[in-house]
């Protein structure tokens, strides 16, 4: 990976942090970055979330869901944040985690 597209995923990854913080996530931040990537640390950390950043023109959206998987701690919910070139970002999750999620939500009566 060449040092432009190292730097664009890191201004992703602050991108990322920035946008949870201004939504209540005080406790987002990047997790600890090294050349070849570090296996237990994710790209994010944001609450119960293990973020994985993928960003590009065609980001390896099944790899990112994978490893954020993979190293996500018990306890914590693995997350793809993807952002295409020129196009809106979205999330990636396991669908039982989402499905955790809703019923949490609901049996707060929100």
């Amino acid at each position: 990976m060449g040092k432009m597209q190292r730097q664009k995923g890191a201004r992703w990854e602050r991108d990322v942090v920035n946008r949870l913080k201004a939504i209540g996530f005080t406790d987002a931040k990047r997790g600890f970055q090294m050349r070849g990537g570090a296996a237990e640390c994710p790209d994010v950390s944001a609450g119960p979330f293990h973020i994985e950043c993928k960003v590009g023109k065609k980001p390896p959206i099944r790899t990112a869901l994978e490893t954020a998987v993979t190293t996500c701690p018990k306890g914590m919910v693995p997350v793809a944040v993807i952002k295409e070139d020129r196009r809106e970002p979205y999330i990636v999750m396991p669908l039982e985690d989402f499905e955790d999620l809703i019923k949490e939500w609901r049996e707060r009566g929100e």
